[in-house]
């Protein structure tokens, strides 16, 4: 009887986790975002409007990504990042999240091109990593193509950058995004089973 209280006790923990989990962040997102805009509201409508500000953020954020879609928008913004990486210490923090953010833009040329299998150097054993580059690297002499292969370790904006050889890379048919689903829910949200083959570089086509 008592194996059984806890153990329904403890399946109840981890079904309200993630939702009380989650409304705690969708309310703390609510509340700062609309206390950013609270001056605002105050000043156009002579009291605040709750909920006025969340909509105003979301807002601004669209109309952001609608500007950078096109030629005039892309130049301001141009103009904007020059100056950003002109403020001392600010540029660091700006670039750097920056770079990380460009990673997961659907319109970047630098996200992640694939998911695939690699034999971590570190542990010998078969690692999930995304293919970030393809490059010829100059070894004695010679032209070989390497593979830049990014592995995730404790947390997913952490990890390692291995240089592999074509031949040492095992190619999958997850999608990137389901690679980082993956990932982030330690493995599993992977399939039951999934297919490998040889890794064709992009450049030979």
């Amino acid at each position: 009887m008592r194996g059984a209280l806890k153990r329904y006790f403890l399946t109840g923990v981890f079904v309200l986790l993630p939702i009380c989990a989650s409304a705690l962040i969708v309310t703390w997102l609510f509340n700062l975002l609309d206390s950013w805009t609270a001056p605002f509201t105050h000043h156009f409508f002579g009291r605040h409007i709750p909920g006025l500000g969340l909509v105003i953020t979301f807002s601004i954020i669209f109309m952001t990504g609608l500007l950078s879609s096109n030629v005039l928008g892309r130049w301001v913004l141009g103009v904007l990042d020059h100056i950003f990486m002109d403020v001392p210490i600010f540029k660091t923090i700006y670039n750097t999240t920056k770079q990380v953010m460009q990673i997961f833009s659907p319109d970047s040329k630098n996200a992640f091109r694939s998911v695939v299998l690699v034999e971590n150097p570190r542990t010998g054993s078969l690692s999930m990593g995304f293919v970030t580059h393809e490059m010829k690297l100059n070894l004695k002499g010679q032209d070989n193509t390497h593979l830049a292969i990014y592995v995730p370790s404790n947390h997913f904006y952490i990890g390692d950058i291995f240089l592999f050889q074509p031949e040492q890379v095992h190619a999958t048919n997850l999608t990137v995004q389901q690679g980082i689903q993956s990932v982030i829910s330690a493995g599993a949200a992977l399939p039951p089973d999934f297919k490998i083959e040889e890794y064709v570089c992009k450049t030979e086509h």
